[in-house]
């Protein structure tokens, strides 16, 4: 056996260990957004701010949106586009059904594996188009 074979056998690679986790280096907030919020939704910003000097897909920076208030929690989940450069800064828009005045904001933990982001359906095969 060769020793990079070895190796891999030896000390395989969990998602654990695969990569840093970005939100020892990313905060998150949330702000109702005066200005085009309505009777029946509400718009928060959510903003990502790098402390670190890594950056970060923001694909992979998930996160669920809370209203509290109300008896109830309304939730959203989001993400960020784009990338977000070592200390700069994302922000994007997320709705939530009626009107709040109260939010928290929460990482998620990525559930990308590493591969094309394209996820299969069990059971579904693609067709092949017959030959002319």
């Amino acid at each position: 056996m060769t020793p990079i074979l070895v190796l891999s056998l030896l000390f395989p690679v969990s998602p654990s260990t695969a990569g840093p986790d970005p939100w020892s280096q990313v905060r998150l907030t949330i702000a109702r957004d005066p200005y085009t919020s309505s009777d029946q939704v509400t718009l928060c910003r959510v903003r990502a701010v790098n402390h670190g000097p890594r950056s970060w897909q923001g694909r992979d920076l998930a996160f669920e949106a809370r209203a509290l208030g109300g008896g109830s929690v309304v939730r959203q989940r989001g993400r960020f586009g784009l990338e977000l450069a070592p200390y700069g800064s994302l922000e994007t828009i997320v709705a939530l059904p009626g009107r709040h005045d109260r939010f928290e904001v929460v990482p998620l933990p990525s559930t990308r594996s590493g591969g094309s982001g394209k996820e299969k359906t069990p059971g579904k095969r693609a067709r092949r188009r017959p030959r002319p």
